[in-house]
């Protein structure tokens, strides 16, 4: 089944992405400051959305390129589109927005995403959309608090214990490893370029 005519892909503004994200992705929650982010739309009616935010920890934007370009790395934080939609509605709702992102950012030279292997996902949208599949993460600890909604052991550049953690009423959970993906962006000869300068071992 071909993706719908009606269907369009334009960005949209920070608070209407970050209410989307909180009402349909399992999270239940999302980064204070994502931007860009885009909009699927059946005609007037938003459907889907994906979020581009600075990851939380330093260490995934230096990971990519190393240091000397992390500022040229972001993270495909969210995701989310509504059940009711053609089978390749996703990957084709992907391809749009890195196109746009390429034009509307060029600073931006990569995008790190994760699959969390504790949902069940194993990136194979992702894969469907020429990602890179970069390795496997570490097994983390994460919280749940008192609404269920997943927090980062990170939260504004401050590492959370489980004290302070306790303090707030969150709960320690345990999560699985994680996919981790980098999708290269920029014209094909740019992304040649940068995946020379690649730090992440490809693999199948």
């Amino acid at each position: 089944m071909s993706v719908k005519p009606e269907y369009r892909v334009e960005r949209i503004a920070c608070n209407a992405a970050k209410d989307f994200i909180r009402a349909n992705h399992y999270s239940r929650g999302c980064h204070n400051g994502p931007s860009p982010c885009y909009g699927l739309f059946d005609t007037d009616d938003l459907i889907g959305c994906l979020m581009v935010a600075t990851p939380c920890s330093e260490n995934v934007r230096r990971s990519v390129f190393g240091d000397e370009h992390k500022a040229t790395v972001r993270e495909l934080h969210r995701l989310a589109i509504i059940d009711d939609t053609p089978k390749n509605t996703e990957s084709w709702f992907i391809s749009r927005c890195l196109k746009l992102i390429r034009d509307e950012r060029p600073d931006l030279w990569a995008l790190v995403s994760f699959a969390d292997t504790t949902q069940g996902h194993n990136g194979g949208i992702y894969r469907a959309t020429n990602a890179l599949h970069c390795g496997m993460t570490a097994p983390a600890r994460f919280y749940l608090d008192s609404e269920g909604r997943l927090r980062h052991p990170r939260q504004n550049g401050v590492n959370i214990t489980l004290a302070h953690a306790a303090d707030r009423g969150w709960e320690a959970v345990k999560r699985q490893a994680k996919h981790r993906f980098v999708f290269i962006l920029g014209n094909r000869a740019q992304k040649r370029e940068r995946r020379k300068l690649l730090r992440l071992e490809v693999s199948e």
